[in-house]
């Protein structure tokens, strides 16, 4: 593995030579958890858009920062050395540094835009107009908000961080946490979740909270669930349709924003282990 260690960083440099200049100095942060990604990506698990997606969203919202330089040659293209040292230092064969000078690379040639983009797409007003042709108001109202969920859930997705955990992709979206009048805390969580490697349905179960796939990590024991939003126990993902869905956790929580919460699935199908970044 040494030997690809030294042409990993040869061919980087071969690319980056007149373009970056990565000073060892410099100062940048990676959350651990994007090594898991990192690791998805190389070995196929994530196609290049999450991944990209992904990174994008780290930086422009200041979760991942790394040294910019100035724009060079434009590409459409993901040369095959910077997936590769993913999966390396992933795996701990190379460094952070052989690891920031790929996502450098896709920055400087405009194939991650560090740009922060806040900008939503509205629902389609063709599409909305079709809810027209519906006969009564409760009818038009449905279909406007089925338009509007289904829009909501494409934005969601588009800024989303991806997880594959099995045939199912985790987009994580967001958490809130509030506090009761008696100091305690209640954290939720917001994902969409789609079934996104199989032509077969597959089900997610819940069925009680001594009984549930599904659980909050603090690093030190799990909590259950309190509320979520799967009805009967249970959700079926058809192939490529996205679902929203929110986990609430109460009882058992002591909220510390020094621990390391992670949201953790042990379905029949896959398990794996989805890093929360807080907002507390």
């Amino acid at each position: 593995m040494q030997t690809k260690t030294k042409f990993a960083v040869g061919v980087g440099l071969v690319f980056l030579v007149g373009i970056l200049q990565v000073s060892y100095a410099q100062q940048f942060a990676i959350p651990s958890w994007i090594k898991n990604n990192a690791k998805w990506w190389s070995e196929g698990q994530i196609n290049d858009s999450d991944f990209i997606t992904g990174i994008q969203y780290l930086i422009q919202n200041g979760i991942m920062k790394v040294p910019t330089t100035s724009t060079g040659t434009k590409s459409n293209t993901i040369p095959t050395w910077v997936k590769t040292n993913a999966g390396w230092w992933a795996n701990d064969k190379i460094t952070d540094n052989d690891f920031v000078s790929g996502i450098q690379f896709l920055i400087q040639t405009g194939i991650i835009n560090v740009t922060p983009d806040n900008s939503q797409t509205s629902p389609n007003d063709a599409d909305l107009a079709k809810c027209n042709d519906l006969k009564t108001a409760a009818e038009k109202r449905t279909c406007q908000k089925e338009i509007e969920l289904a829009n909501k859930i494409k934005n969601d997705i588009a800024r989303a961080t991806p997880y594959a955990i099995g045939p199912v992709t985790f987009y994580y979206i967001d958490n809130k946490i509030e506090y009761t009048s008696q100091g305690n805390t209640i954290l939720t969580i917001y994902f969409v979740v789609e079934n996104t490697r199989s032509s077969e349905n597959i089900s997610m179960s819940c069925a009680r909270q001594n009984s549930c796939n599904y659980a909050l990590s603090d690093g030190q024991k799990e909590i259950q669930y309190t509320t979520n939003t799967l009805v009967y126990g249970s959700l079926t993902l058809q192939p490529k349709t996205p679902k929203l869905l929110e986990w609430s956790f109460f009882e058992g929580l002591d909220y510390d924003p020094l621990k390391d919460y992670s949201f953790k699935v042990k379905e029949p199908w896959g398990s794996g282990s989805i890093p929360l970044q807080l907002n507390g």
